[in-house]
């Protein structure tokens, strides 16, 4: 379109110099011939105006058409990146999501193995927490023996009641049977939410992480006084936590969240070539009922967790 328009000017031009030389050199003319002339070279005077005219509107449209191209490419190199940023955050998801789902698994498995103890183990576990309902519960599929703090614990103390032991005792008893006398344990001590209150009594225990691992302490003393090797148990605290149910209003608490969990897992202890050969192995056992004041160590303090 531009170039026809250029045209048109180009034959306007010659038209109006033409006419221009005619004037000059003409010399006479007549009236008539004049009036022609300069109708003539007016109409292409005005011809040369409208394409000139055209022609700047058509570079202002080609100039807008431009910017638009220009800006739809901005626009679209900007939607590019974003685009790429998104695949990379994308990506980044998924491949976390991968990695979760590898440990999710990794953990999946390794609870799946959690109730594959002896019939006998599971029976006996069983019948044990049928002996003290108060006091305890058994979950098979977890291989989880749960006690109650309130009964295993006076208030705000970190001492096993004597009631308690028998049950610690019985408990050792199938910690050591065939079949699991060598697998590790887990002893895990919880609170409710309640505050510690500070007072002499609290050294020990300023807060709820103390007050739960020092409990599940007193627990590993007392069933390693009672035949199981030390080795064999670890000792945890999660304090507050790992609640198993909502705490009252206010920092108020829930019986159901003070307890001592203890697992038995599927992991074996190895032989150790720096442990003592005595401790490669569960003893027989002790039949002594009486705990001396040394293998529970008094760790009092706190309120009524």
């Amino acid at each position: 379109m531009e170039r026809s328009m250029k045209k048109i000017v180009a034959r306007t031009v010659v038209a109006a110099t033409l006419t221009g030389l005619m004037l000059g050199l003409g010399g006479c003319v007549s009236e008539d011939q004049y009036q022609r002339l300069q109708t003539a070279y007016d109409q292409s005077q005005a011809q040369l105006a409208a394409a000139q005219a055209q022609l700047a509107k058509l570079r202002h449209e080609i100039s807008s058409i431009e910017a638009q191209i220009a800006q739809d490419n901005q626009l679209l190199g900007a939607q590019h990146g974003g685009v790429a940023a998104l695949l990379k955050e994308r990506n980044a998801l998924e491949a976390r999501l991968a990695k979760l789902q590898a440990k999710y698994n990794k953990l999946l498995a390794l609870a799946g193995q959690a109730p594959k103890l002896p019939q006998a183990v599971n029976n006996a576990l069983s019948q044990l927490a049928d002996e003290y309902p108060n006091l305890l519960e058994f979950n098979k599929k977890l291989g989880l023996l749960r006690f109650k703090s309130d009964l295993l614990f006076a208030l705000g103390s970190t001492q096993v009641r004597p009631q308690a032991r028998e049950a610690l005792k019985a408990f050792a008893r199938i910690l050591n049977m065939p079949g699991i006398s060598d697998n590790e344990i887990r002893i895990v001590g919880n609170t409710d939410d309640v505050p510690i209150r500070r007072n002499n009594a609290s050294v020990m225990n300023p807060t709820n992480w103390y007050l739960s691992t020092n409990r599940a302490i007193s627990v590993m003393y007392v069933l390693k006084h009672y035949g199981v090797i030390d080795r064999r148990m670890q000792v945890a605290g999660w304090g507050k936590t790992h609640p198993i149910a909502a705490n009252a209003p206010h920092h108020r608490g829930n019986p159901l969240n003070r307890r001592v969990d203890i697992f038995i897992t599927p992991i074996k202890i190895k032989y150790n070539p720096y442990v003592p050969a005595s401790e490669q192995v569960v003893p027989a056992g002790n039949n002594t009922d009486l705990v001396p004041a040394s293998s529970t160590p008094n760790m009092t303090g706190g309120n009524g967790q």
